[in-house]
């Protein structure tokens, strides 16, 4: 039971990440390059990035931020799904422990110089992740 759950939840965050990462990231993206009626930056001004040790030009606007999550969070979890479609579980949950890794070094670089629950939340989701990909990778070595 317990491992059915892990692997669920690995899953999960592929899904998870899969999704929204890249769903945000270019939502951002869109946001800093037209007018859009609903804009990224109506919730998240381009102000938050101030506090981060990044040149000025990637903190003018929010394409760089939305460029890195859709990179950094999104592309590993979507090469991890696209690997458990395949049915290569082995290298489908290395990525999901390259993605957790990832997520982790986000949050943690973000919670150094901007302090909030969003990313302390997401920090802890990272750790899990990585916890619950590295014990299905694991696991599935013992089996076959």
């Amino acid at each position: 039971m317990t491992d059915k759950l892990v692997r669920g939840f690995a899953l999960f965050m592929n899904w998870f990440d899969g999704i929204c990462a890249p769903v945000c990231g270019l939502w951002m993206m869109a946001s800093a390059l037209f007018v859009l009626p609903l804009s990224w930056n109506e919730w998240m001004p381009v102000s938050i990035l101030d506090p981060l040790p990044l040149p000025a030009f990637m903190k003018e606007n929010l394409f760089w931020a939305g460029l890195a999550l859709l990179f950094v969070n999104g592309l590993p979890n979507v090469i991890a799904l696209a690997l458990r479609f395949k049915d290569d579980l082995a290298t489908s949950y290395s990525w999901g422990i390259a993605a957790g890794i990832l997520l982790i070094l986000w949050t943690a670089f973000e919670l150094a110089f901007i302090p909030n629950g969003v990313s302390a939340f997401y920090l802890v989701l990272g750790i899990l992740q990585l916890l619950a990909s590295w014990r299905s990778r694991v696991a599935l070595s013992y089996c076959g």
